[in-house]
Parts: C-alpha cells; structure tokens; sequence
C-alpha cells in the first residue's frame, strides 16, 4: 500500500513539474505534441526491460504486443489527431493498472510481469496527468499546426 501512495506521488512530481513545465516551456506546440507522441513508445518498453531485469520471460510475448500496440497508436497520433495520442496515454494507464492489480480471477492476465513496488501505481498516475495535459494543449498544437501551413 505504501508504495502505491510513494509511486502515485512520484508520477505527481515527474508528470508535472519534471515533464509538463519544462516542454511547456521551452518546446513550440508542435515540438511538444511530436515529444508526447514519440515517448509513449520507451514508456511501453519500461514492461520488456522488466522481463529481462527480473529473468522472467513468462509474459514477454505479451508486452512486445503492447509495445507495438502502444507504439502503432503514438505514431498514428502524431501524424493525424490528437484524440488518438490521448486515448493511447488512457489506454497506457489501463495496461499499468492490470499490472499493478491481479485480475487472473476473472480471466484477465497479461501474463504477470514483475514490475517494481510502487512502479505501476507512478506509471498509472503519470499517464493520465499527461492525458489531461494533451486534452488542455490540443487547441495550441492545432493552431500551431494549422500555422505552420
């Protein structure tokens, strides 16, 4: 429990003033929708390099799948709407959440990837802060977008 409160807290602090105040700040709204686009590919990958970090390939078939799901979704996004990339950080923080509770009991399993105490909850939280964050800056990205033209 305690490292779900310290994990969720982290993704507080890294979501905000570490990630969105920073590209905020310094990146061209495009810049930054490209930025947001382009890194939900490493954050899926985080799953993979657990596999390998605790020797358990017990449930790597099913992150590569999510790699390249969430991979296919962020590229899809980029190069279309914004709506996507928001989905795809939502649907991210539905992939953490099934890592960080078990679900077995219903027959929903991604195959039980190690993951560190404390690290789903961080990831789950970071995720849907970004999400709002795209939801808000959509209008800027668009009408940069649509100036750049």
């Amino acid at each position: 429990m305690l490292s779900t409160v310290i994990g969720s807290i982290v993704g507080i602090v890294v979501a905000v003033p570490l990630t969105i105040v920073p590209t905020n700040r310094f990146l061209r709204p495009a810049t930054e929708r490209a930025f947001y686009s382009l890194t939900l590919i490493p954050i899926a990958l985080f799953y993979i390099a657990f596999c390998f970090y605790y020797d358990d390939r017990s449930a790597l078939q099913a992150e590569i799948i999510g790699v390249i799901l969430f991979s296919a979704l962020a590229l899809w996004a980029y190069f279309t709407a914004t709506w996507i990339l928001i989905v795809a950080y939502l649907a991210h923080a539905l992939w953490d959440l099934l890592h960080e509770v078990s679900l077995a009991a219903i027959g929903v399993d991604i195959g039980g990837t190690r993951v560190p105490a404390g690290y789903a909850a961080f990831c789950l939280v970071y995720d849907v802060i970004i999400a709002f964050y795209i939801a808000i800056r959509s209008r800027a990205w668009a009408s940069d977008r649509t100036s750049a033209t």
